[in-house]
């Protein structure tokens, strides 16, 4: 039976060892539909180290990859509603939902490197976050890998893919491709070779390196080398999860929200897909670089997205003119 003295001992002692005890860091949950290991995956971890060293080590991020929280088209919601603090949110999968911004995923929107294009749409967009996400903290936007057009034939003109089918990367391009005269052909990129092999699609839109990474690289041996798009995404945080953060851990986070991370987030990514044209080069695929006369017929073929998308800010009470130069200033800015 313990005495007096060594129940006071041990309190005492319990109390030094309560205190030399480093405080629990606070977990921000951030989820993403991406395997674990990606390249992107790694860029996310990186984010999380700098907001960790930003706080001094009182915030880190547990991130959840693979969409493991809910499905890719979720992750707004998931965020909104505080199932998770953070998420990684592809636009286009929730079409309508951020009509500014699917200006960023219209064909040739961004014709300049992933960089540039990325510090661009985080300051454009920066300016209507607030408009079209209100019930979100925004944390910056930016672009993915430049994607191209790959196929079981070769394509220099956009009459070239009337009749086709062609598996799109978004919304908006799925739409081009029926302006073209071709059909979109849905299915996830990981059935893409399935797909070609079979003849349901003859061609596909994806970033350079995914061509040989998904083991379709045998099946699309024609590309055009121009960039015919890029997909907008971006971090958004949960707003009461920011909020009641103290002032100096807000700033914290805002320090990993600017457009230095919109290039870093998805950095090693973009470099793996890049340099997936040398790659596709070094086994002897045709790579089409467009002619002035050719790259023209393409501008021409894409200015219908434009004109739905104009149709849809006038509709909404926006300015679409001004809008578009505004992704144009900050491009200029950018560069």
């Amino acid at each position: 039976m313990l005495n007096n003295l060594s129940i006071r001992a041990t309190t005492a002692l319990g109390l030094i060892l309560v205190c030399a005890s480093p405080a629990l860091a606070d977990s921000l949950r951030f989820s993403h539909f991406l395997p674990p290991g990606h390249y992107f995956d790694n860029d996310v971890h990186a984010w999380g180290d700098a907001l960790a060293e930003a706080s001094g080590g009182a915030l880190d991020v547990q991130v959840f990859p693979a969409g493991q929280m809910g499905a890719p088209a979720d992750h707004y919601a998931m965020v909104r509603d505080g199932i998770v603090d953070a998420a990684w949110v592809n636009f286009g999968y929730t079409p309508g939902a951020f009509p500014i911004a699917d200006l960023i995923d219209l064909p040739y929107s961004l014709e300049v490197p992933r960089d540039v294009a990325s510090v661009a749409v985080n300051e454009w967009y920066g300016q209507y976050a607030a408009q079209e996400m209100p019930d979100v903290h925004f944390c910056l936007a930016h672009v993915g890998a430049p994607g191209a057009l790959h196929s079981a034939q070769p394509i220099a003109l956009p009459s070239d893919v009337a009749g086709l089918q062609v598996r799109p990367g978004s919304g908006a391009l799925a739409r081009f491709i029926a302006d073209l005269g071709g059909s979109a052909v849905q299915v996830p990129a990981t059935e893409a070779r399935q797909a070609i092999e079979r003849g349901v699609a003859n061609a596909i839109t994806f970033p350079w390196g995914s061509i040989d990474f998904f083991g379709i690289t045998d099946a699309v041996p024609y590309h055009i080398a121009d960039t015919l798009y890029y997909v907008g995404a971006g971090i958004v945080i949960n707003k009461a999860r920011y909020d009641a953060l103290s002032p100096e851990m807000q700033a914290a986070v805002d320090s990993v929200c600017n457009s230095e991370w919109a290039v870093n987030v998805g950095a090693s990514w973009v470099e793996f897909e890049n340099a997936g044209m040398q790659v596709l080069a070094d086994k002897g695929h045709t790579i089409h670089e467009l002619t002035p006369e050719e790259l023209a017929a393409w501008h021409e073929a894409a200015q219908p997205s434009y004109d739905r998308w104009a149709a849809a800010m006038t509709e909404a009470g926006l300015d679409p003119v001004a809008i578009r130069a505004e992704l144009e200033a900050a491009v200029e800015a950018a560069q």
